[in-house]
C-alpha cells in the first residue's frame, strides 16, 4: 500500500517517506517498506502498550504533534 501511495505523489525514493498510523499493522508497513521514519499516533484505535513494540521511530500522544515533528526533521 505504502509503495503504491508513492507512485501518484511521484516520490520513487523511500527514504523520502514516513509513515503516520495508529495500528501495529501500520508500523508493520513502514518497516517493510523501509521508510525513512515510522511514527505510532495515540490518538487513534491503537494503545500505547499495542504500538510501542512495534517498530517505529516515534510514537506521539496525537496526531496534533505531527507537525512539529515535520518540522523538526526538515
Amino acid at each position: 500500500m505504502i509503495f503504491h501511495a508513492m507512485e501518484p505523489a511521484r516520490v520513487a525514493n523511500v527514504a523520502e517517506v514516513i509513515v503516520v498510523g495508529d495500528t501495529p499493522l501500520d508500523l508493520q508497513a513502514g518497516k517493510n517498506a523501509g521508510v525513512r521514519g515510522i511514527v505510532g499516533v495515540l490518538s487513534g484505535a491503537s494503545k500505547e502498550d499495542q504500538l510501542r513494540p512495534e517498530p517505529h521511530t516515534n510514537i506521539l500522544s496525537s496526531v496534533a504533534e505531527l507537525p512539529a515533528l515535520m518540522a523538526s526533521l526538515r
